[in-house]
């Protein structure tokens, strides 16, 4: 640009004012003037413009260091003058902050039709013979269940009868083989009047046993057994086939003897000598009968000689009926049967 005086004492200077170019920012295209037909230089300046004020705003978020919003003022650029596309401008990557919370992707919720469908098959189905044996199934288990539940419950019961009876035997036991007191009962053997008198306590002792966990645990049976034991004894003759019978008599009740044989020459047994002392074996059994929902007493000379079986209600199982019970082992007067099922 040239600047010029006129005047009439004036000279005509011409002073040259420097003209400074402005550079082109970085990643700013700037139209050529050839590129431009005429009369479009107007329109031209202001782009020109626009992209100087984009370009400073670029260089600023680059100083600032925020990569995102210049990646971003970038793809605007591009996309105002070349149409969307994908920058090339390779930006650093930038970390996640940890400090940041994560926010947990949302489950996947399964379409509803799948359970109207499946419900509608099952409305369908409720009526047929799958679903009728499904019901028989549903009630037999709730029965089995049901008595299963019974049977615990009487099992428990059992067991605590049972612990009573086995806590008041030891007790009993123990006293008695101490005292060793007279019983008053007579024993008679093979109907004759030759019977087992005058006996008093000798020994006793008591035990239980218990079942297995897998079936349920608890105890199975108490044991009681003692011996009675008189001053005298017996001898008893047999002859022929009467030998093995009177012996396995012997035997089944639980006496004590000595045999004498006679064989003949063929070793055949012709004649035998029994002597039996005055000493009675009594046992007992009380075990629980859990089918029954009953306690059972088995016992074997206990007021006679012989096997007895009699059963009591769980409840009926106490203090006052053990009492009786052991004035009978005594030979007492009692009312032990007084609290047996009849």
């Amino acid at each position: 640009m040239h600047l010029q005086a006129v005047g009439s004492d004036c000279t005509a200077h011409t002073l040259a004012r420097p003209v400074t170019v402005p550079h082109d920012p970085p990643f700013v295209r700037r139209p050529s003037s050839k590129a431009l037909p005429e009369g479009a230089a107007s329109a031209a300046e202001p782009v020109g413009d626009s992209l100087d004020a984009e370009a400073a705003a670029l260089l600023a978020d680059i100083e600032a260091f925020d990569i995102e919003a210049a990646r971003r003022r970038v793809q605007e650029i591009d996309a105002r003058n070349t149409g969307p596309r994908r920058s090339s401008t390779v930006f650093p990557s930038v970390a996640p902050d940890p400090g940041l919370p994560s926010i947990p992707a949302l489950p996947e919720v399964a379409p509803a039709a799948a359970e109207e469908v499946s419900v509608e098959r099952e409305k369908a189905r409720a009526g047929g013979l799958l679903a009728q044996l499904r019901d028989e199934v549903v009630s037999r288990q709730r029965r089995a269940d049901e008595a299963s539940q019974e049977q615990g419950a009487m099992r428990a019961t059992l067991d605590r009868r049972l612990r009573m009876v086995f806590d008041y035997l030891h007790d009993l036991c123990t006293q008695l083989n101490y005292l060793k007191p007279p019983v008053d009962r007579a024993y008679f053997f093979l109907d004759s009047d030759d019977a087992f008198r005058d006996l008093s306590w000798n020994e006793g002792f008591t035990d239980l046993r218990s079942r297995p966990q897998q079936e349920g645990g608890g105890i199975e049976r108490v044991s009681f057994t003692y011996t009675l034991k008189g001053p005298g004894e017996r001898t008893l003759e047999r002859a022929g086939p009467g030998v093995e019978r009177l012996r396995h008599i012997l035997f089944d009740l639980g006496l004590r003897f000595e045999c004498r044989e006679l064989r003949n020459r063929q070793r055949e047994l012709e004649q035998a000598w029994f002597t039996v002392a005055d000493e009675v074996n009594v046992q007992l059994v009380w075990r629980a009968d859990l089918d029954k929902g009953v306690v059972v007493l088995e016992s074997r000379n206990l007021e006679r000689l012989g096997h007895a079986v009699v059963s009591l209600l769980p409840e009926s199982v106490g203090e006052a009926m053990l009492d009786e019970f052991g004035r009978l082992v005594l030979g007492r007067e009692n009312s032990f049967r007084a609290h047996l099922l009849r």
